[in-house]
């Protein structure tokens, strides 16, 4: 099985191709820089097209994404080109090598429903640039009919200095031991990138078609992500409540809970990750060095 996975260095990126080369796939990596393909992907992105003409893969992973809210808001153009463009184009590529195209989404499409995991089919709320590129690219990834659009929340480490995930946010919070504040009004099922991982490895064996959820199997606030997180380091008192104000920031979504019942319908080899289970997962991985900038 050759798989072409475009974004490589991303933080997703990084965790599938270390995974894939374990188990011996042939990868052939797209990035910025660092890969098989140098691509300016913003700027050249059409060249993409030509690449998977060229190499002809099996299996396509496209997990590139410019996610940054207020970048996307200053910037829509570009938020279109990465988010929507490029899966257009390799849709239009796959018209041509009848390859498994997966587009990773996001979770950024539900609002005012607190802790309610939402299922594939619920109605969405496109609140801003970022939700709407990402839905259009869902729509464009769509229109190749063997293609599967992830929506997620997933949660692990960059080793970016210049940008930080929100993993490596709180732990450079914790250890300069600055305060942080959570929202209680704030809802997600964050899963870890590493068992995000290995149930996209199981799924890609079953060729699944649509839109899928992958999550972990509960619904927490973010308050309660971080605290939780706090308390195994033994830093949980620098953590403390707040509020999502809307009126100050860019319209957001703040309930992003993602019903897991369809997932746990194909899965034969791997469970779903609760909260908690997702947070060892990322302590563990902290602990064993994974975070390089501390």
């Amino acid at each position: 099985m050759k798989i072409l996975l475009i974004g490589a260095t991303g933080m997703l990126g990084q965790a599938l191709n270390n995974d894939f080369i374990s188990e011996n796939k042939q990868v052939v990596t797209v990035a910025r820089n660092q890969c098989d393909y140098n691509l300016d992907l913003l700027n050249e992105g059409k060249h993409i097209i030509d690449i998977i003409e060229h190499e002809n893969p099996d299996v396509i992973i496209n997990s590139a994404a410019i996610v940054n809210l207020n970048y996307c808001e200053q910037n829509p153009g570009d938020a279109y080109t990465i988010n929507a463009r490029l899966p257009g184009l390799i849709s239009l590529a796959c018209q041509k090598t009848n390859s498994y195209f997966i587009q990773i989404s996001t979770d950024h499409y539900y609002t005012n429903d607190k802790k309610k995991p939402h299922t594939e089919m619920d109605q969405i709320t496109l609140l801003n640039e970022y939700a709407r590129t990402k839905y259009a690219g869902e729509i464009y990834a769509l229109n190749y009919k063997n293609s599967l659009v992830v929506r997620t929340n997933i949660v692990g480490y960059r080793n970016k200095p210049d940008n930080l995930s929100f993993i490596e946010w709180i732990i450079k919070s914790l250890d300069s031991k600055q305060p942080i504040t959570g929202y209680n009004n704030y809802y997600t099922s964050s899963i870890d990138v590493y068992s995000f991982s290995a149930i996209l490895r199981e799924i890609i064996n079953y060729k699944i078609t649509g839109i899928l959820n992958l999550a972990s199997n509960e619904v927490i606030s973010k308050y309660q992500f971080i605290k939780s997180f706090a308390e195994i380091l033994g830093l949980q008192d620098l953590v403390n409540q707040g509020e999502l104000k809307k009126e100050k920031e860019i319209l957001r979504a703040d309930s992003l809970g993602l019903d897991i019942n369809k997932l746990n319908t194909y899965l034969k080899h791997h469970t779903i990750p609760s909260s908690e289970e997702v947070i060892m997962n990322l302590i563990i991985k902290y602990k064993e060095g994974v975070f390089h900038e501390l």
